[in-house]
C-alpha cells in the first residue's frame, strides 16, 4: 500500500512516516482558494488538499508581510511624536 498523504510505501493501516490512515482517501486539490478560506473552522479546512493548505498560508504570510511597511511607518510616527 501507499500512503495517499505523503505518497511513503507502506503495509500497515497507518503511515509510519506521517501517521495518516492509508485507508483514507484524500481530498482532491481544489480549482482555486480564496484568503477568505482562511476563517473556516479545522473540520471544514481538515478536507483541503494539503498544498491548498499550503497556498492558503503563503497567502495570509503574504498579506502580514505586506503590513510590515505599515507598521513601521507607524512606529516611526509615535518616536516622532514622543
Amino acid at each position: 500500500m501507499i500512503c495517499s498523504y505523503c505518497g511513503t510505501e507502506e503495509l500497515e493501516d497507518s503511515c509510519s512516516f506521517c501517521g495518516a490512515s492509508v485507508n483514507i482517501k484524500r481530498p482532491k486539490l481544489k480549482e482555486f482558494v480564496v484568503l477568505e478560506d482562511v476563517d473556516k473552522p479545522f473540520n471544514e479546512l481538515s478536507c483541503f488538499h494539503t498544498y491548498d493548505l499550503l497556498v492558503l498560508i503563503r497567502k495570509e504570510w503574504t498579506k502580514a508581510y505586506d503590513l510590515m511597511p505599515t507598521l513601521k511607518k507607524a512606529r516611526k510616527s509615535l518616536k516622532s511624536i514622543n
